[in-house]
């Protein structure tokens, strides 16, 4: 019969195993967007960087806790960053595809008025966006 000592201690591994598990996987961010409130705007500490793209990309972004975030993609797609209101990003995001089309960026800080802290766009083959600010 196991003691139930030893039962207690099992099913705590397990928490602390499923804790670790969804911090190093990247739910935490999700869970911390989850709710957004009635007015569809992001948390006041998440930033989104917003690349519109007909073709392939690699970006590179750096959030205000010096993390660095690989990727890669192709299209459209939002990017969810730490962005603290005393820190700072940057991010450089190259068409990776050597093709024709366009290739636009944007961090957006605050999603309740859609206000932009920055935006650019290339139209070169290989062109490299390169962005950095103040949240």
């Amino acid at each position: 019969m196991i003691r139930k000592g030893a039962l207690v201690v099992a099913a705590i591994i397990v928490v602390i195993a499923i804790t670790v598990g969804l911090y190093a996987s990247g739910m935490d961010d999700q869970i911390s967007r989850g709710g957004g409130g009635d007015s569809g705007g992001i948390n006041s500490n998440i930033a989104e960087v917003v690349i519109k793209s007909d073709s392939a990309w690699s970006a590179d972004i750096k959030d205000n806790e010096s993390r660095s975030h690989l990727v890669d993609g192709f299209g459209d797609r939002t990017i969810p960053i730490t962005c603290n209101s005393d820190g700072t990003y940057s991010l450089t995001v190259q068409r990776s595809d050597g093709g024709s089309g366009t290739l636009n960026v944007q961090v957006v800080t605050d999603g309740t008025d859609g206000s932009s802290s920055q935006r650019s766009t290339t139209t070169s083959a290989n062109g490299i966006i390169s962005l950095s600010g103040t949240c």
